[in-house]
């Protein structure tokens, strides 16, 4: 016969995916976070300057 184990797990999002599911995705958007910050950090200067240009063309 069968048996039933009462998970409060089951029918959720959380019930198929096991940990290695949960790592990639978390360390994927920490990983594409941290990009973008760099990529962002790098292209400040370029906006200073052009900020510094149309404050001079007033």
């Amino acid at each position: 016969m069968g048996y039933y184990n009462d998970n409060w797990v089951d029918d959720t999002a959380l019930e198929f995916p096991k940990i290695g599911f949960w790592l990639v995705h978390v360390f994927g958007v920490l990983f594409l976070f941290w990009m973008g910050m760099r990529f962002a950090v790098r292209r400040v200067p370029l906006a200073i300057i052009a900020y510094r240009v149309l404050k001079m063309l007033r």
